[in-house]
């Protein structure tokens, strides 16, 4: 019988809030992996539960939690939880290791819409130019995202490098001073945005 623990953990994703974020997730996951303790690391779509599935007893204070505090991760145990134990390994609503790329891409997605939508709103742009400035935007983070970073490394290219990119795309297709007057209303780039300075505790 399967020894299997769950953990409650705060990786939804800023960006697009109904899935988890791959980008923090993932080192935790592959890392989790490589215990020899451990058999299994999944995490649900949500971003909301970590389960391990033990190749013997359970360890938690020993193997896991190590692991979960060098990443930076919150976590706490979930006992007794039926709901949780029937849905678990579910088509779709569980990801194991390296899959949760699938959520980065889903969250490229997310944020190449946002990056687009409020200059589109305001006419901005064209349609025709936003929809090129989104899809280089998507395709930049389809990239981007699924790169193994540590939290700190993130953080720092959340507040730079992917703040500049977003601005050389826009440049790329409007160039330099119609995209510094996108940039001066402030409704372009998703990560310039104060409010999602705590949300960066999970990912861009």
């Amino acid at each position: 019988m399967e020894i299997i623990t769950f953990y409650d953990v705060p990786l939804v994703c800023g960006a697009a809030p109904a899935i988890g974020c791959g980008s923090r997730a993932k080192p935790l996951l592959m890392d989790l992996e490589q215990r020899t303790a451990i058999k299994e690391v999944w995490l649900n779509r949500a971003g909301t539960i970590v389960a391990i599935v033990w190749s013997g007893p359970a360890r938690t204070e020993e193997v896991a939690k190590p692991v979960f505090e060098r990443h930076e991760i919150p976590s706490t145990e979930r006992r007794d939880d039926k709901q949780t134990t029937g849905s678990f390994r579910s088509e779709g609503r569980w990801l194991r290791g390296a899959e949760v790329d699938r959520l980065s891409l889903k969250e490229a997605q997310e944020i190449a819409e946002t990056s687009v939508s409020a200059a589109a709103r305001e006419r901005l742009v064209s349609v025709e130019e936003a929809a090129q400035i989104k899809s280089d935007i998507e395709a930049y983070f389809r990239e981007e995202l699924v790169r193994l970073r540590t939290k700190q490394e993130l953080l720092q290219d959340t507040r730079s490098k992917f703040q500049q990119a977003v601005l050389n795309i826009y440049e790329k297709h409007l160039g330099r001073e119609s995209a510094a007057e996108v940039q001066e209303r402030g409704i372009q780039n998703p990560f310039t945005r104060a409010d999602r300075e705590e949300t960066l505790s999970c990912c861009p």
